[in-house]
């Protein structure tokens, strides 16, 4: 029977020893930095993380892991600091990891299995655990398992649409005593005041509720530093795969995500270091040739700006020269392209001329593009050739609060994430054109195509809409959406499709309004890149 006390010793031991592996990861990585100082404090601070995790091993009764732990001291020992070997260290790290992995998935399996036997009892089944207080509680951190930072994410989201639901009922009071004021007298007068009240009580409510969704927040928000720190293995496995010589410098570690966007992160910079060290860095006989460092150089920089987290992976190596790329794979190049680096992101778009185990076959960055366009992200490129390369990626904070502009159209309420629109304003015919069958509107120098939102989504009679224009903008391209109404600006909570609904070409997800309705969030990447249907009338 695996009693509660050891699950508890059990997790903080595999927690600390994930942690534990990585840093030994990092100081090993370490070691090929050339500075005598450096490498000699990595390499004590690696044998010191390596005995503990030996001891922990041999203490839980792990045999196999304190032996592997064993074999690595004395690989640390052997080590040639010169020209440090790493690959034999390096894949018994890999094992380490394996061999936690295993133990965490035998014990769940285990727990549950006798839970089936034995069921909890009721009183035991409300309990609620208390966090777990690790050694570096003085710095007024505790470890909190993700399940209830998800819990309590989800409760306040659920307070937010109640919030919403208050404030809907208030305005319609106001707005039904406002007509019938005038014959009801000084019951109506009394009744005036007390919905004054209400609305004070809920504007308290709602700064309070603020503050609790800031806090909320906060929790689920994760530091990008441990997600860079695990990239260096990437740079190191890439480099020696490529015969080339990179450095990975990490600025901005501290920079906070919401831990649901991790994941995109981590796939979108997994692509974009990879891109790095394979396409941008030269060889060191083309670096020493260029009069550059042999060395090569990959920058990972996190910042955080107002709601949005900025992930800019850059390298100094050879950039980009689109004229040629676009040469040799078939491309015409036009002058009159908004982004000259857009073809980058179409499948099947590569400089290598065959496939590897580290790239070449074109997928890449076409994958990146579509993972962070899925939250609502976006991607920029700069580059000079000679000079090197930046990726920047633009994602949200949190992903389960989404502040938007909600419209109207034939009827039908939308959500748009207000990161994408630019500009509203109110439709002049004289602005807007029909070319081939479309309209088009003439806004600030440039021509932008009309998306009517009512024929996309089959609502719309015919004639065109005189309502009003939503511009929205993603990785520079513009698409101006025809609606009716204007409703506002509103916090949304973030809810998934029922699988049953499936994946509707320009919906991301649904909300629910303070009324009780449930509405469609769009998605504007989809939007931007969707071909203006023609007109109802039309078809």
């Amino acid at each position: 029977m695996y009693q509660s006390g050891f699950q508890e010793l059990l997790g903080e031991f595999l927690l600390e020893a994930r942690e534990r592996a990585d840093e030994v990861e990092a100081l090993l990585l370490r070691l090929r930095s050339g500075d005598a100082e450096a490498v000699q404090t990595a390499l004590a601070q690696a044998k010191r993380e390596l005995h503990t995790l030996k001891g922990n091993s041999g203490m839980m009764g792990f045999s196999e892991l304190q032996q592997l732990t064993h074999r690595m001291e004395d690989r640390v020992e052997d080590l040639d600091l010169e020209t440090p070997d790493l690959t034999g260290l390096l894949g018994d790290l890999d094992e380490l990891r394996r061999g936690l992995e295993t133990i965490g998935n035998t014990v769940t399996d285990a727990v549950a299995a006798e839970e089936e036997v034995a069921p909890a009892s009721p009183d035991e089944a409300a309990k609620v655990e208390e966090p777990t207080v690790t050694s570096w509680e003085t710095a007024g951190s505790v470890r909190v398992p993700f399940s209830k930072i998800d819990q309590l994410v989800e409760l306040q989201a659920e307070t937010l649409i109640f919030r919403n639901r208050l404030l809907d009922a208030i305005h319609q009071g106001q707005a039904l005593l406002s007509t019938n004021a005038p014959q009801q007298g000084d019951f109506l007068h009394r009744l005036a005041s007390a919905w004054e009240e209400v609305e004070i009580a809920q504007q308290a409510l709602g700064k309070t509720l603020n503050l609790l969704q800031e806090q909320v927040m906060d929790l689920s928000l994760v530091p990008l530093q441990g997600l860079f720190r695990s990239l260096r293995r990437v740079v190191h496995d890439e480099s020696v795969r490529e015969g080339k010589k990179v450095e990975l410098e990490i600025y901005g570690g501290e920079t906070p995500i919401d831990k649901t966007l991790l994941e995109t992160a981590a796939e979108a910079l997994g692509h974009l270091v990879r891109n790095a060290v394979n396409h941008g860095i030269e060889s060191p006989e083309d670096r020493l040739r260029a009069g550059k460092s042999e060395v090569g150089v990959v920058r990972l920089r996190g910042t955080l700006e107002g709601n949005q987290v900025w992930i800019e992976v850059s390298d100094d190596g050879a950039g980009i020269d689109t004229s040629d790329l676009k040469e040799q794979i078939g491309l015409t190049p036009s002058p009159h392209e908004e982004d000259e680096f857009a073809f980058l992101f179409e499948e099947g778009v590569s400089s290598r001329k065959s496939a590897d185990l580290g790239a070449g076959r074109g997928v890449g960055l076409s994958a990146v593009k579509k993972t962070v366009e899925r939250q609502s992200g976006r991607i920029e490129v700069r580059s000079e050739p000679g000079e090197g390369t930046s990726f920047a990626l633009r994602l949200p904070v949190t992903a389960s609060i989404l502040r938007s502009l909600v419209v109207q159209t034939d009827g039908e309420d939308y959500a748009i994430p207000l990161a994408a629109v630019t500009e509203t304003l109110r439709t002049d015919p004289a602005q807007v054109h029909r070319v081939n069958h479309s309209r088009v509107l003439r806004w600030r120098g440039r021509v932008v195509s009309v998306l009517d939102l009512g024929e996309t989504f089959e609502t719309a009679e015919a004639g065109d809409r005189d309502g009003f224009l939503v511009i929205i903008e993603v990785n520079g391209r513009y698409r101006a959406l025809a609606i009716d109404e204007i409703a506002g600006i509103h916090d949304i909570v973030v809810k998934g499709l029922d699988h049953i609904v499936g994946t509707p070409t320009g919906i991301s997800g649904s909300t629910i309004l303070g009324d009780g309705r449930v509405i469609m969030i769009l998605d504007p990447a989809a939007l931007a890149n969707l071909s203006p249907s023609l007109g109802a009338h039309e078809r």
